[in-house]
């Protein structure tokens, strides 16, 4: 760990000169937005120097500074450069927000997060349980309830699947073709093999229950618990999952490391992965979030499951050093790649969107990310 992250810091510390384009600033500059830019300038050159990279767009919070930046790649430029506009599925970051409307609940009376998940299911489901030990809530939310990645449980949902199709089309069609109805039944045949609590398991069919369940509670679909518990209050008004025509317009293209065109991954992931948004929305999002002041946020921030210095919140990543935080998130969809940071004790917040996606791109987006918030202040903490 130590030989990889001085790597990343050797790498994010050199000044390259490269063929880029970009553009600077739609959002209100201060005192250290000159810092920022900096910052920014030389983090993001070292990830668009890679060939494969397309797109990027990077929002940094800092004090009352917040800077956005859009780079493009001259030997892709024919492909339009991003803006503050320019919309991007955000993947996993969805997560983010299924957590902080279980706090919404929990604070609310409708639910408490030790709760055991069977109680807000109709039917019976005994199979949800290990050695008497049950899925509660907040094990939805941090990959440790022991549900697979997807339900129902397929084979060909493994990328190790052997087949003539490519894996991202694959799955694509897979997800595609779940209804709610499939979900259910592949909960029933679920088969735990550990308590839940003790095995970390990625599981994308985990967050979307507790989408259901936030869905039950509230009586309305995903989609409008996010526009209206968090979205409308923060003027998030480009947050959503199902477009309008004219928010289409604005939709980025995805690519592979090939350079071919993606095409948008199914809603059906719904609070696992089906969002999009504006780096002006989620500069927004991770503002609130950063400062911490709400009761939700702070609940969402709270480490419910813990190894060492690593601690996972409701849905948030956390690394825990002296006194010190980083809480993160990524999300990746085929064509696509995002990473949210939050420094709350240095203040600092990074915001990152990618339209390209290959087998380096998350290791790419966490350099960048903390060769930024390094350059801004050198005691935070890396993104491991």
């Amino acid at each position: 760990m130590h030989a990889i992250r001085e790597k990343r810091r050797r790498t994010t510390a050199l000044l390259l000169s490269l063929p880029l384009v970009g553009s600077f600033g739609a959002l209100p500059a201060r005192a250290r937005s000159s810092g920022i830019d900096q910052a920014v300038a030389r983090a993001a050159a070292v990830f668009m120097n890679d060939p494969r990279s397309v797109g990027l767009s990077v929002g940094v919070l800092q004090g009352d500074a917040a800077r956005s930046h859009h780079f493009g790649s001259v030997s892709k430029e024919r492909r339009a450069l991003p803006d503050d506009r320019t919309i991007y599925p955000i993947a996993s970051l969805t997560k983010t927000f299924a957590g902080t409307l279980l706090a919404q609940a929990q604070l609310e009376g409708k639910l408490k997060l030790d709760d055991d998940i069977r109680n807000y299911l109709d039917g019976d489901y005994p199979n949800l349980t290990f050695g008497q030990q049950p899925i509660r809530i907040h094990h939805l939310v941090n990959h440790v309830s022991g549900l697979p990645r997807l339900l129902p449980d397929k084979p060909e949902a493994s990328p190790a699947f052997q087949s003539p199709i490519p894996y991202p089309e694959r799955l694509r069609t897979l997800v595609a073709s779940i209804t709610r109805a499939d979900f259910y039944a592949g909960l029933h045949r679920v088969k735990l093999t550990a308590p839940p609590g003790t095995h970390f398991q990625y599981s994308n069919a985990a967050a979307q229950l507790a989408g259901h369940i936030l869905e039950r509670l509230y009586g309305g679909d995903f989609e409008t618990l996010v526009r209206r518990q968090i979205a409308a209050p923060l003027g998030m008004h480009d947050t959503f999952i199902n477009p309008t025509a004219q928010q289409r317009q604005r939709l980025v293209n995805g690519y592979d490391e090939h350079g071919t065109l993606q095409p948008y991954f199914p809603v059906q992931t719904q609070a696992a992965g089906a969002l999009k948004s504006t780096l002006a929305d989620m500069l927004a999002y991770a503002r609130w979030h950063l400062a911490e002041q709400d009761p939700a946020v702070r609940l969402a921030h709270q480490p419910t499951d813990r190894d060492g210095t690593y601690t996972a919140g409701l849905n948030w990543q956390i690394v825990s050093k002296d006194k010190r935080r980083v809480l993160f998130q990524d999300g990746s969809h085929p064509g696509f790649a995002c990473l949210l940071v939050l420094h709350p004790e240095s203040d600092i917040a990074v915001v990152l969107l990618s339209n390209e996606i290959d087998s380096g791109t998350m290791e790419r987006l966490r350099v960048l990310a903390n060769g930024i918030a390094s350059a801004l202040d050198q005691n935070v903490l890396e993104v491991p």
